[in-house]
């Protein structure tokens, strides 16, 4: 059996560690940071404040190992995505790669749903973790009984046909971003 447990704000930095580790060949992250070097020296930092924000408003599932882990929020809307004068705040190291961050937020902003629900904003799995079951385990343990609708938007076909496994289903059309991905919008009723 798979442990799936609430991450503790003193694992923060584990749990940046591996979202930089396992979202490295992310295709989403390969179009907003192109070049793999930066994107690992990059990635780290990024993902610290990520977790930081999802430690103080929402919920964070590690597994037993710390290999996966997944980002659930409640949403009544989309979350405002930060504009272009917020990420020139970022270290300079970033400014090369603000105008696609910021394109990726107004165009995942705009298809969000407005109804309340569950947002999975990320799930992630180490790559020598990959294939065990980690991610379903994931996705079952805040979807079962959860009562709400849920919301993803997944970066690939292959964790597209997982989150279909799992009950959800496209949500209009899939997004292709400029010269780069498509993101596929998906939804899921609650179970009855």
């Amino acid at each position: 059996m798979i442990e799936i447990r609430e991450l503790p704000p003193s694992d923060e930095e584990r749990a940046a560690a591996v979202i930089a580790e396992a979202m490295d060949s992310d295709p989403v992250m390969a179009w907003m940071i192109p070049d793999a070097e930066g994107r690992r020296a990059l990635l780290p930092a990024l993902m610290r404040e990520f977790v930081a924000t999802a430690l103080a408003t929402d919920r964070v599932l590690v597994d037993g190992t710390g290999s996966a882990l997944a980002l659930w929020s409640h949403r009544s809307g989309p979350a405002r995505s930060p504009g272009e004068e917020s990420l020139r705040a970022l270290p300079a190291a970033y400014a090369p790669h603000v105008p696609r961050i910021a394109l990726l937020g107004r165009t995942m902003e705009d298809r969000h749903p407005t109804v309340p629900h569950l947002y999975l904003s990320t799930i992630c799995v180490l790559p020598r973790a990959r294939g065990r079951g980690l991610g379903s385990a994931l996705l079952g343990h805040r979807l079962d009984g959860a009562g709400l609708p849920a919301y993803l938007e997944a970066s690939t076909e292959r964790s597209a046909a997982l989150y279909a496994r799992h009950g959800f289903a496209p949500l209009g059309d899939p997004v292709t971003l400029p010269d780069g991905p498509t993101v596929h919008p998906m939804w899921r009723e609650p179970n009855p």
